[in-house]
């Protein structure tokens, strides 16, 4: 048999088990429709995952009056959509989430254990740690080396120290010279170190 025949398009083989048409299908969930349903409609908000059995004609009625927000009030349905965006999931804003939180808890414990009663402000001096009580890092300690600071310096001292070192270092305050290059950008590593740290 040739492939373009005109009896090709009309055989239908039959497979073993296979119910006909309008038994696969269930009802029309349509009142008073005795048509298979072949299509199925979401039943909307509140019943995810669960849907209606429709004929074509019932579902295209269906289609045209669903409304997944009726119900909802103007500021809700705009604070759904933009839930959606987000896939419905909760959101911090930068450095704000629960681990941040977790560990600002841990730090008060941590001053609570070494000044029980804060006798010493909380700012006692201990190797490696810094006035704020917060504990120093050794790429943190490298950083302020680089920039000839020592482990007391605060936020606002690094960033006039860095400020100056740039203004010193730059090629343009030196002729053009590129002596310092070096120098320059273990600087520039350094303050963007500490800044990405939460230093400063």
């Amino acid at each position: 048999m040739k492939l373009d025949s005109k009896y090709f398009d009309k055989i239908r083989v039959k497979k073993p088990g296979e119910k006909p048409v309008a038994e696969s299908n269930p009802q029309c969930d349509w009142p008073d429709c005795p048509r298979p349903a072949r299509h199925k409609a979401p039943m909307g908000r509140g019943h995810e995952g669960k849907f209606y059995n429709y004929c074509t004609a019932h579902v295209q009625e269906y289609n045209k009056t669903y409304n997944y927000f009726a119900g909802m009030k103007d500021d809700e349905m705009a604070d759904f959509q933009k839930d959606s965006r987000l896939g419905h999931r909760p959101t911090w804003k930068l450095g704000q989430n629960a681990t941040a939180t977790a560990s600002s808890v841990r730090r008060k414990a941590q001053q609570m254990r070494s000044d029980p009663f804060g006798l010493n402000g909380g700012a006692e001096k201990q190797p490696g740690r810094h006035p704020t009580g917060r504990a120093l890092r050794g790429t943190e300690l490298k950083a302020l080396q680089t920039l000839g600071l020592d482990d007391t310096a605060t936020g606002e001292q690094v960033k006039t120290q860095y400020k100056t070192l740039v203004k010193r270092l730059h090629p343009d305050a030196n002729g053009g010279s590129r002596a310092n290059e070096d120098t320059l950008k273990s600087v520039i590593q350094a303050y963007d170190h500490l800044r990405s740290s939460g230093f400063c």
